[in-house]
């Protein structure tokens, strides 16, 4: 085994399961030892459980701690839309909740590895308190950033970052008192934020504050322009963040004949690959299956661009 590597999870009793299926995916991608941090936002005893039984299934995850944040009322009371809660506030609290820590790696639950997350520790942050993957180019097109510039109105020179990966140096962190600046943030934040402490954290920390990290550390396989990025990142992918479109919400039997008869091979890898995981794992129950959204999904990818196709033709 190698050195151990600290990783940190936060979040509340509905994304146990998640939680559990990119735990086991991150053991199985990697030879290391894997310490790993809950920071519990309601979590039942069941499910911690379910959670402390990962140590019987890999056996590269030598301890599972779990530690409770105190709580924090003006997060409770900040509006944010069905998807989100005020839990995802409290993953800038993870060195608070366990200050022992000098280095973390902190992970959304909609998560899995598909490579070693290895890499991503030995990262130089060169100094900045935590490092990110930024979405611009990466991701998300021009128009994407100038909306979101326009709206919230953050720094023109600033680069807009996804928080679901965050290599963090626990003391700068601290140091540089990231939680409390973002808490600040939300009191005095006017407007609605869609991906709140996400969109909190680009308005008031410095572009310099971060590390622009590779976007093999955090890749959404379904957001505006990844599937030109996943071109360039190729075989070295590490994580990927269902950020946007949820294999679980998806009908999953359709989405095999999909891949089976080769068709959207590119999308069916990607969702396929969360229920690899799920499925080795067992005993894991996520989400509802839709099978509409499912052919809608597919629908979109294969005869959306060939309407468009003799659409323009006919206008030519």
């Amino acid at each position: 085994m190698g050195e151990r590597i600290n990783i940190a999870f936060v979040f509340d009793d509905k994304f146990s399961d998640l939680f559990r299926v990119a735990a086991y995916s991150i053991a199985k991608g990697t030879k290391s030892h894997l310490v790993i941090y809950v920071v519990d936002c309601g979590i039942s005893e069941l499910n911690k459980k379910k959670i402390l039984q990962l140590k019987e299934k890999c056996e590269n995850i030598v301890s599972i701690k779990i530690g409770m944040p105190e709580r924090i009322d003006v997060l409770e009371k900040f509006p944010t839309e069905a998807r989100f809660n005020s839990v995802v506030f409290y993953r800038l609290a993870t060195p608070k909740v366990f200050p022992e820590l000098d280095r973390v790696i902190y992970l959304d639950c909609d998560i899995v590895a598909v490579g070693d997350i290895m890499e991503l520790w030995k990262e130089d942050l060169k100094g900045c308190p935590f490092g990110a993957v930024e979405e611009d180019g990466n991701f998300s097109n021009e128009k994407i950033r100038a909306d979101k510039l326009a709206y919230l109105k953050f720094p023109k020179e600033n680069r807009y970052y996804n928080s679901g990966v965050l290599l963090i140096d626990s003391k700068k962190f601290e140091e540089s008192q990231i939680f409390e600046r973002v808490i600040d943030q939300v009191k005095k934040t006017k407007i609605f934020l869609p991906f709140p402490e996400q969109d909190a954290m680009n308005i008031c920390l410095r572009n310099d504050e971060h590390l622009a990290l590779d976007p093999k550390y955090n890749f959404i396989p379904f957001a505006s322009l990844s599937k030109k990025c996943f071109a360039s990142v190729g075989k070295s992918l590490v994580l990927i963040e269902y950020a946007c479109v949820k294999p679980w919400e998806m009908n999953r039997t359709m989405v095999k004949i999909f891949h089976r008869l080769g068709l959207c091979r590119y999308s069916t890898f990607m969702l396929l690959k969360f229920w690899q995981y799920a499925d080795e794992l067992g005993d894991v129950n996520p989400g509802n299956k839709n099978s509409l959204s499912t052919l809608k999904f597919f629908y979109k990818r294969l005869f959306q661009p060939i309407e468009r196709f003799f659409k323009s033709r006919k206008k030519d």
